[in-house]
């Protein structure tokens, strides 16, 4: 559905493209008509309305009483926007124009008649700062286990061996627990280390990079990072972040934040 606000605040065209609104949206102040309404006919809640490229202009109303008015009853969707190819969406969309892509993307049109993107998939990911949570100390295994899904084994004497990789989960981080979290901000610590090495951090889902987290160049150092790694899975383990030492180190891991990707819901 694309809307265009005139310069009198009392008067809104909408431009019916293939929009739907779903069903369970009440309306005010709305006549039925058939789906394929003539133009110039109001939009009817609950139908398809489809005029093709004519308009249909609603005159009058106010704050108080509006000329076209949704509302949800509690059940079902509130306002279906039937996806519109992106090629279809004009560069110059009247003020108050609104569409979604096929991927999701909400556009209006913006001030002055701009094309803009509201959000997007990503766009409406949320940071979310958490209280710090230590799930990983090589140095004692025994009380982080529960947030570890493979390659404790290759601990020894408190620290990951050298070319070994260590697969941790967040999901005893809320709200991580409900798995909506795409990525997390951990800080990593190498702690005792022997001698130079690097340490690599990414998602158990995909192979391991040629990028380093975390790098030192001899024996006994203490170094941290804070890093920002996109949670996969592991085994069937959700919320999943593999760790690989070139060298043999303690490793501590602290969880920050999580980023989440239903927002709404917290």
């Amino acid at each position: 559905m694309t809307t265009d606000e005139t310069s009198s605040t009392t008067r809104r065209r909408v431009i019916k493209t293939g929009v739907a609104v779903g069903a369970g949206v009440g309306a005010a102040a709305i006549v039925a008509t058939p789906a394929s309404a003539a133009a110039g006919a109001p939009v009817l809640a609950g139908q398809s309305n489809d005029a093709g490229t004519a308009e249909t202009l609603l005159t009058g109303g106010s704050s108080a009483g509006p000329t076209l008015a949704l509302a949800h009853n509690g059940s079902g969707r509130g306002v279906l926007l039937t996806p519109t190819a992106e090629a279809s969406i004009p560069q110059d969309l009247p003020t108050g124009s609104l569409a979604v892509t096929p991927v999701g993307d909400l556009v209006i049109g913006g001030k002055g008649g701009a094309k803009a993107y509201v959000n997007t998939s990503r766009w409406a990911n949320r940071t979310m700062a958490v209280p710090a949570q230590r799930i990983l100390d090589t140095r004692s295994m025994g009380s982080y286990s529960q947030n570890v899904l493979a390659g404790a084994a290759d601990v020894t004497a408190g620290k990951l061996n050298a070319g070994k990789t260590i697969h941790l989960t967040v999901r005893n981080v809320p709200p991580a627990l409900a798995e909506r979290a795409t990525a997390a901000y951990v800080n990593i610590t190498v702690a005792n280390t022997l001698a130079g090495g690097v340490l690599i951090t990414h998602s158990s889902s995909i192979a391991r990079p040629k990028t380093s987290s975390v790098n030192w160049w001899g024996p006994n150092q203490i170094l941290s990072n804070l890093v920002e790694v996109q949670l996969g899975s592991y085994n069937g383990g959700a919320l999943a972040f593999a760790i690989y030492v070139t060298s043999a180190t303690s490793v501590i891991v602290d969880v920050s934040g999580l980023i989440l990707s239903e927002p709404i819901t917290y």
